[in-house]
């Protein structure tokens, strides 16, 4: 590297800005320059100044025909506007003759202009404070093709002509046959040229901008527009609008996020502002028609890109709605008792433990009601397992139906069903016991011309303050014991206890 470098720097046909505009860098690396004095540089070169003047005064820099001289153009555009356009002038004015040789020179300054264009738009729709450099780092993002091509002109042209004209595959010709790409080379000879270190990084690194690293992230930053602007470039250039489209839209999204909606009204903003720019900078070799045709075909691809995205989207949303619909089955499965359709034994423990957790948080109390039907055995011995299983899921939908938007039924185990009431006081949790011992008492099936109907013994207990989840077997205990007294008392009764403490 060091040594294609040094050769490089020495060649005769290499450009490199003229005095008057490394005199205006060194000028703004001050901050308190003298705009007067700066004013007196730039007039020194007429060029310069002519080209200033004429980007004060247009639609994308300036104030459109309210400039007329230097001073107001400079406070017009800013120091640091000032600054980068007279690089950019200088380079692209040195730069411009020819070479007999194979490179192809149209291409380039077309898609060097598009590139400097769309990095200035991209920057001020995401990083507006980086639109100067960004326009600099836009202009002279692939500069070195145009060194390497003047200091090897048939070689270079051989070189780009077999591998194509951008891309990896040229990326890697370059480093094999001159030991480095054109991207690393470029920051080397704008380092040498002692042109802004953020824009030498952003040009070596725009093929791949994560390469900057996080030790300077704005240098990464413009990285990053700059090789989306770049993309854009090739878009207008190379010739395959649909590929390049595609490119776009794809470093577009990862490197600044934007959606091809975005993109659609970017490209717009970009093509308003090519002409103007490519008349600013004197490319005379571009086709104004041709670039607008390039839009045209990049938009209908763009178009089709985002259709077929929509279809995408739609069909992994309907797709993940279907898996989203069978894991819900599988768990509602895995989680009802087949029998009655409540939910089984392993959801109520499940259940129980998060409810006693945010009772704990919300210092709520919490109620637990084991309701056992009565003489549940005789049914089927009368009348037979069927008709048992039918009154069982009478009974189960029966205190389902009447249970609380806030409450959780259960299937507790052969003939028993819990209750989980939220928020439940002891008085509270007697009324919700009762009322569903009346509601079961009203409830009956028919076997063999029969009625048959069964009553419940309810036990309850409600929890005052809940330490946590790990009461649980306390209140289960102390439920299922109230169950024991409302059966050894009678059947066809409630017993419901508070609980103070945790046992």
């Amino acid at each position: 590297m060091p040594s294609l470098l040094e050769k490089l720097v020495k060649a005769e046909a290499i450009p490199s800005p003229p005095g008057v505009a490394l005199e205006i860098v060194r000028l703004n690396r001050d901050d308190d320059v003298d705009i007067e004095r700066l004013a007196s540089v730039v007039e020194r070169d007429p060029a310069i100044a002519a080209k200033l003047l004429k980007m004060a005064n247009s639609a994308s820099f300036g104030r459109p025909g309210q400039i007329s001289d230097i001073h107001q153009a400079i406070v017009t555009l800013g120091l640091r506007s000032v600054n980068m356009l007279a690089l950019s002038f200088s380079v692209v004015a040195v730069a411009s003759r020819k070479t007999r040789s194979d490179f192809d020179y149209p291409r380039f300054w077309t898609a060097t202009g598009v590139t400097a264009t769309a990095a200035r738009v991209l920057a001020g729709r995401f990083q507006p404070r980086l639109k100067d450099e960004a326009f600099l780092a836009g202009l002279l993002a692939n500069f070195a093709q145009l060194v390497i091509a003047e200091a090897a002109p048939r070689e270079y042209g051989r070189v780009a002509t077999a591998v194509g004209r951008h891309g990896e595959a040229l990326l890697d010709a370059e480093r094999k046959v001159y030991g480095a790409d054109h991207a690393a080379i470029g920051e080397q000879l704008l380092r040498s040229w002692s042109l802004p270190e953020r824009v030498a990084r952003a040009v070596g690194a725009h093929h791949d901008p994560d390469a900057v690293g996080d030790e300077d992230e704005t240098a990464r930053e413009l990285a990053r527009i700059v090789c989306v602007a770049d993309s854009w470039g090739e878009l207008y250039s190379a010739g395959e609008v649909e590929r390049d489209a595609r490119r776009l839209s794809e470093v577009a999204e990862r490197h600044l996020g934007a959606d091809i909606e975005s993109l659609r009204n970017l490209l717009h903003t970009v093509d308003e502002a090519v002409p103007e720019m490519m008349e600013l900078l004197a490319f005379d070799e571009v086709d104004p028609a041709a670039l607008a045709e390039v839009r045209v075909q990049a938009t209908e691809q763009l178009v089709r890109e985002s259709l077929a995205l929509n279809q995408q989207i739609g069909a992994v949303a309907t797709s993940v709605e279907r898996l989203r619909s069978e894991k819900q089955a599988l768990e509602e499965k895995a989680t009802t008792d087949p029998l009655t359709g409540l939910r089984n034994r392993g959801f109520f423990d499940e259940t129980l433990a998060g409810e006693l957790e945010r009772a704990a948080q919300d210092g709520r109390p919490i109620g637990l009601l084991i309701l056992d039907i009565d003489h549940f055995k005789s049914v089927n011995d009368t009348y037979g397992h069927r008709a048992g299983d039918e009154l069982l899921r009478a009974v189960a939908g029966a205190i389902s139906a009447e249970a609380a938007a806030e409450e959780t039924v259960c299937r507790y185990g052969g003939e028993e069903i819990a209750v989980i009431a939220p928020g439940a006081t002891p008085e509270r949790l007697r009324e919700r016991a009762e009322r569903l011992r009346t509601v079961v008492a009203q409830t009956a099936i028919e076997s063999g011309g029969e009625r048959v109907a069964r009553t419940v013994s309810v036990g309850g207990c409600a929890a005052l303050r809940v330490p946590g989840p790990e009461i649980a077997p306390g209140l289960i205990e102390w439920a299922d014991a109230e169950l024991y007294r409302a059966k050894t008392g009678g059947r066809n009764r409630c017993h419901v206890v508070a609980l103070e403490t945790d046992r």
